[in-house]
């Protein structure tokens, strides 16, 4: 069961105290005023005992209704783009497979910069979007652990904010191994398992206004970095941007606003990944 909101205001108000163990005494009164304040309303009665993160909707049916409000700003997206941007900037003209490609978000920026591109996903309402969006794009229904493209046929892969709904990274990274030429680079983004260990879930809102989530699965850099060596790939850098007061979005965001902040800005919010293939 998800959690209720009055626990997740609790739990956000906790780790900001935690994290202002060593800071101003004022502050820390201050959360704790405020956690008295939560405990004084009744955190499972009421607008406290409704559920934090809405209902929960598994991959199929979460992306189908998030296809349609996708296109709206995403909370990591002002973390992930500026990196993920440099790093497709540094890619040499070629075929792209975009794995897990959405609506088209990075498949659009990579036509842009004049290379083809070919995008996988499972969810056909995401593909309708991105072949409206890339009309010279080529766009596959699949699996990232099932690639339906031939081995060492595209020149550079790229995946964003995909591979946490994987329990393991390592197929799907074996696949972006098996299609990528040697020699070609893949470039991974994905939410930093710092914030999926306190609470973050791929929560979205509706086009009817409503809130709706869908879990997702914390992978340690560890993880990656043993998939990545057992495909086969070389790692060329690690990025982890951090998490801005813009970017902290969550239920206590407008609710206790000095809470959310000294919880999670500052804290890793994402992950980007450079690979390269050795040439043979």
């Amino acid at each position: 069961m998800a959690p209720t909101l009055g626990e997740m205001l609790l739990g956000i108000e906790g780790l900001a105290l935690l994290r202002l163990a060593s800071g101003d005494p004022t502050a820390r009164q201050a959360r704790v005023a405020e956690i008295r304040a939560l405990l004084a309303r009744a955190p499972d009665a009421g607008e406290l005992g409704s559920a934090a993160s809405g209902a929960e909707h598994g991959l199929a049916d979460g992306y189908r209704l998030w296809s349609e409000t996708y296109d709206r700003p995403l909370r990591l997206s002002p973390l992930e783009e500026p990196v993920m941007h440099a790093l497709m900037d540094s890619l040499p003209p070629g075929l792209v497979l975009d794995a897990a490609c959405g609506t088209g978000r990075h498949s659009a920026y990579l036509a842009a910069r004049g290379h083809r591109v070919v995008g996988v996903d499972s969810s056909p309402d995401m593909l309708a979007r991105a072949r409206g969006k890339v009309r010279t794009g080529r766009f596959l229904e699949g699996s990232m652990e099932a690639i339906p493209l031939a081995d060492a046929s595209v020149d550079a892969v790229v995946c964003a904010l995909a591979l946490v709904h994987l329990p393991d990274p390592g197929p799907a990274i074996q696949e972006f191994a098996r299609v990528v030429r040697p020699g070609g680079r893949i470039v991974i983004s994905d939410v930093h398992s710092f914030v999926i260990a306190l609470g973050w879930q791929a929560q979205f809102r509706t086009a009817s206004g409503e809130t709706a989530f869908m879990r997702i699965h914390a992978h340690l850099a560890s993880d990656y970095c043993r998939a990545a060596v057992a495909a086969g790939l070389r790692i060329r850098g690690c990025h982890e941007p951090a998490l801005t007061p813009e970017a902290a979005v969550t239920p206590a965001a407008e609710r206790l606003p000095e809470a959310n902040r000294a919880a999670f800005v500052g804290l890793p919010g994402v992950i980007v990944w450079d690979l390269e293939k050795p040439s043979r």
